[in-house]
């Protein structure tokens, strides 16, 4: 009896001689019909990803070859269903295994539900260490009913991936074993990097090699994500904040095709949303590429711009052309920066300007959407709603 007991306890609880997982594991992409999950080893090991709707998490079971950096993709899921996952890896100088890391998530829905929530943040990278567990702890509180979370870039401060597990993926781990946090890349994925060669191969190495998100467009740097009857664009703006690894976004370029594609067969969406890093209003810029951008998202009826910038939370009243106009486009900037130029802006374009380090939790009920601004101790900042 003892020895059974002892044979089940190594099955489950890893010794020192385990191999076991260091980053993750995360969700890097979710649909309403498939997910990736990622996770890094200690060291090169075979591993095992046990899925399945909730509560048999164990009903498939996935085998990885002997690999470092794993992504396993999982299809077959169903719209709006909890799901768990087992990741097993293998204990030395035995042929048992033990579970390192379990977790659950929630497909998303398709059209046929309109209600949904989300989390919005940005710039965590340049938060302390005390900042960042604070905001973790406050998300983390939040009813457990958000399904996904949007970043508007900078989750490290040097986009080394040193840097990036310390600001990121150690202190965010109880949140993105969970939920996919769908990213816009800032200028610190690139180690805020005005070298072409340099800045590319930073990205490449550290920010590309653990995030893929969805397939479609020029992923990790711009690509698109739909849940019930909402569109969600990612776009890489980086080269408006001068960082030459960034693909362009000017008239004529392959990101600035693909995004009018993308807008142009949105037509059928309830919501159109924009994520990108450096801010289109207001702006220290006034350059034709910003205007250029403005008229496609005016264009297409794009509805709110989730943006970086400065050391403000900023929420604009609906605009065209900087001027206000209620069939116009909201931008939300979500600050936390100093890396940022402070632009000029008309105040009575603005609903809302608070000094203060931010994030959205956001709630989407059919024709609806209604969105708080928090601190990260849960203080209310800003509330607004808006009926189409």
């Amino acid at each position: 009896m003892i020895k059974n007991f002892f044979l089940i306890f190594c099955l489950f609880i890893p010794n020192s001689y385990a191999v076991s997982i260091v980053k993750g594991p995360y969700i890097d992409n979710l649909s309403d019909s498939e997910l990736a999950i990622r996770y890094v080893l200690d060291s090169q090991s075979l591993s095992w990803l046990g899925w399945g709707e909730f509560p048999k998490c164990d009903r498939y079971v996935i085998p990885m070859v002997p690999k470092v950096n794993n992504s396993v993709n999982v299809y077959g899921i169903r719209p709006g269903k909890k799901y768990c996952y087992n990741v097993y890896l293998p204990i030395s100088a035995s042929t048992n295994s033990y579970i390192s890391s379990s977790s659950t998530f929630t497909s998303f829905y398709d059209e046929s539900i309109s209600s949904f929530s989300f989390v919005v943040f940005s710039n965590n990278g340049f938060n302390s260490d005390e900042e960042n567990v604070e905001l973790s702890s406050s998300v983390a509180s939040l009813k457990n009913d958000y399904m996904f979370i949007i970043h508007t870039g900078n989750i490290s401060s040097s986009g080394m991936i040193d840097d990036t597990d310390k600001k990121f993926f150690i202190p965010f781990l109880n949140i993105i074993n969970s939920k996919p946090v769908f990213i816009s890349p800032g200028p610190q994925e690139y180690g805020d990097e005005r070298n072409k060669a340099k800045g590319y191969k930073i990205f490449k190495e550290n920010y590309a090699s653990y995030h893929s998100f969805a397939k479609n467009g020029l992923s990790p740097h711009y690509y698109y994500v739909d849940i019930s009857k909402a569109r969600f664009i990612f776009v890489d703006n980086n080269s408006f904040n001068d960082i030459a690894a960034a693909p362009l976004l000017v008239a004529g370029s392959k990101q600035y095709i693909w995004l009018e594609g993308v807008l142009k067969y949105s037509k059928d969406k309830k919501w159109i949303f924009v994520v990108l890093n450096y801010p289109l209003y207001p702006s220290a810029s006034a350059s034709n590429d910003i205007k250029d951008l403005e008229e496609l998202f005016i264009k297409y009826n794009v509805d709110i711009v989730f943006q970086n910038g400065s050391s403000y939370y900023l929420r604009t009243k609906p605009v065209k052309y900087g001027v206000y106009d209620d069939k116009g486009i909201i931008y939300i900037t979500l600050g936390g920066s100093e890396n940022y130029l402070t632009p000029s802006y008309d105040q009575e374009n603005i609903d809302t300007n608070v000094e203060k380090k931010v994030f959205l939790y956001t709630n989407i009920d059919g024709d609806k959407i209604d969105i708080t601004a928090y601190d990260y101790s849960l203080n209310q900042i800003d509330r607004f709603v808006l009926n189409k």
